[in-house]
């Protein structure tokens, strides 16, 4: 919309432009009325002419100058560019010019006229110049020359009492200030009018701006939301941050904290196709733009880069025209986001604006997706030293196995009655070292089943079981059982599908624990009850139970009580991992339960065989 200017009421007129308020409206406004003048006008200055020719003496040459001036005038008036004039502020001083005259017109219209004086001539004037000017003090002008004028042809009719002349001046007066008072009514509500009109354009103009910044957000997010990795998701979010900005090349930097750089992400985008950009970096302490965004945290642009710069990345973009903003997470700075040449004009800071709502939502994802990469990448050596350790513990348990089952054979054969030493110190030191051995042992194997299930190569051999009878002879080979473990197998519990071996190292591992924490004499309690589709069988005891804040993690590897109360009781603990992980290898699951009264169960549900009747 042009620019416009306003009228204010007592402010005298002067050459230079009017307040930028005005508006379309009153301009126009203005411009049918100096239309309506001029038609009036030219038919004032025929009733003057005919009157004039009409009359039977000859006319002098300064009257038939003068009305040729008039007619000459009013042609200029009528091809003069009025909208232009109007809004110059110059247009007032032709209106109160041609005002002026047009009341010397009316006057020697209304002299020329025999009849009794016509208020009309006056009052049209008035009414004119009261539509167009936007001067007071010329309006004012205007308004008093035609009740001057007026008065005069009353008073020179000489048919009128001097009371008649006052009440028809004074009534012409209530009319000029009528008259004035309604064009200035008129042009405030126009001018009211046109300046809601222009908020209300300029409001569409934001909305418009903010629905283009809006669209390049989504088409942003959209972006975004569609990868899953940076290698998916930064080439299309460099590019349509870039085409929001009309920009022909667009990156992003991220500082790398390690060595205090800022790595330019590849690929970048330039001129709608992407371009690699592996291994290109730039020090914090090199001079720059993308290093001043960085370390200042505030916005820049410049569109009048210098060919000789100091900064290796514009020289290497070969970039004029550039505008960079940091990417924030939650106030934490983690790079720049930058586009470079824009074809048709120059950045401005409306464009860092949007730069910056663009660059909120792609700092927040770039970072997460980054921290997952980086994770990742964490994670894939953390499996492969998993793997490595796992592999070691295997080779070296199977290393350790041969020479200790040597070992403990030759223990077992001085233990024999007729090669045992008869010195009983000898005797007490080979039963110790035997029961090391054996200790160690279990270690071992404990170490190659916990490497098997890391691997996920543990052979599975199921079996179909008689419960009682298993469990009968896996607590017979425990040391220390006997008269402690009591056997409470349900009637409809008849038979058992599992690995024997593995079940057996469950139940052994579970009981041995059961012993160990129950305190001497102790007893502790094995059942074996069915619930649905499964077979449980659980171990409880009555001793110390699981404190509550470390039962979350009791079968994890490695984890065992309060140093002080398992320091006496010995064990790695890999006793509960092992029994979780044979316990899922064979179908099943485990849990704990606190104990009645005190204690800790431990619950191993395995699946269940179902048993068809013969025949």
């Amino acid at each position: 919309m042009g620019r416009g200017y306003r009228w204010k009421v007592g402010t005298p007129m002067d050459s230079g432009p009017m307040d930028p308020a005005l508006t379309d409206q009153l301009v126009d406004y203005r411009v049918r009325v100096i239309r309506i003048g001029l038609v009036l006008s030219y038919a004032t200055l025929a009733v003057i002419g005919a009157a004039l020719l009409g009359r039977s003496e000859p006319q002098t040459m300064a009257t038939i100058v003068v009305l040729g001036l008039c007619a000459v005038a009013l042609v200029v008036l009528a091809v003069a560019p009025w909208p232009r004039m109007l809004a110059s502020g110059t247009a007032d001083l032709v209106i109160g010019l041609w005002g002026v005259l047009a009341v010397l017109a009316v006057v020697l219209v209304e002299a020329a006229h025999s009849g009794p004086p016509n208020a009309i001539g006056f009052l049209m004037v008035t009414i004119f110049t009261a539509a167009t000017l936007t001067s007071t003090g010329l309006l004012f002008l205007i308004a008093a020359l035609a009740l001057a004028g007026y008065g005069y042809v009353v008073a020179e009719y000489g048919q009128m009492t001097t009371g008649t002349v006052v009440v028809l001046v004074g009534a012409f007066l209530a009319a000029s200030v009528l008259i004035l008072l309604l064009g200035a009514s008129i042009k405030a509500q126009l001018t009211r009018t046109g300046a809601r009109l222009a908020v209300l354009e300029e409001r569409e103009r934001a909305l418009q701006d903010k629905e283009r910044e809006l669209a390049s957000l989504y088409d942003v997010s959209a972006t975004i939301g569609a990868g899953s990795n940076l290698v998916e998701v930064l080439p299309e979010l460099v590019g349509r941050v870039a085409h929001a900005l009309e920009a022909k090349t667009g990156l992003v930097l991220l500082f790398r904290p390690n060595d205090e750089r800022l790595e330019v992400m590849s690929p970048i985008w330039v001129a709608g196709h992407t371009v690699g950009a592996e291994g290109y970096s730039l020090a914090l302490t090199e001079a720059g733009l993308a290093q001043r965004v960085f370390i200042s945290g505030d916005p820049a642009l410049d569109n009048s880069v210098d060919a000789v710069t100091a900064d290796r990345l514009l020289v290497d973009l070969g970039a004029r025209r550039i505008a960079a903003v940091p990417l924030r997470v939650e106030q934490k700075r983690i790079g720049v986001l930058l586009v470079a040449d824009r074809p048709t004009s120059d950045f401005t800071r409306d464009d860092l604006a949007t730069l910056e709502s663009l660059a909120a939502p792609a700092a927040l994802v770039l970072n997460q997706m980054a921290r997952y990469e980086e994770a990742r990448a964490t994670g894939v050596k953390m499996a492969e030293l998993a793997r490595l350790k796992t592999d070691f513990v295997s080779v070296v348990s199977h290393e350790l196995r041969t020479p200790l089952t040597s070992i403990i054979g030759s223990l077992r054969t001085l233990q024999r009655p007729e090669l045992a030493p008869q010195d009983p110190n000898a005797i007490e030191l080979i039963a110790a070292a035997a029961k090391q051995a054996n200790r160690l042992r279990k270690l071992i194997e404990d170490l190659l089943v916990v490497s098997r299930l890391d691997a996920e190569a543990l052979p599975i051999h199921p079996e179909s079981l008689a419960p009682s009878p298993f469990i009968e002879e896996v607590v017979a080979a425990i040391p220390g059982a006997a008269g402690r473990v009591r056997i409470d197998v349900g009637r409809d519990v008849t038979r058992l599908d599992a690995d024997p071996d593995h079940l057996a190292r469950v139940l052994t591992n579970l009981i041995e624990n059961a012993i160990k924490h129950s305190g001497s004499g102790g007893v502790v309690t094995v059942r074996a009850t069915t619930e649905g589709s499964e077979v449980r069988l659980s171990v409880a005891d009555h001793g110390t139970g699981i404190p509550y804040e470390r039962r979350e993690h009791v079968f994890d590897r490695f984890t065992q009580l309060a140093p002080v109360e398992t320091r006496s009781r010995g064990g790695t603990g890999l006793g509960l991992f092992i029994v979780r992980g044979l316990a899922e290898a064979m179908g099943g699951r485990v849990w704990y339960e606190p104990t009645v009264g005190g204690g800790s169960t431990f619950v191993v549900a395995l699946p269940r065989v179902e048993v068809k009747a013969a025949g």
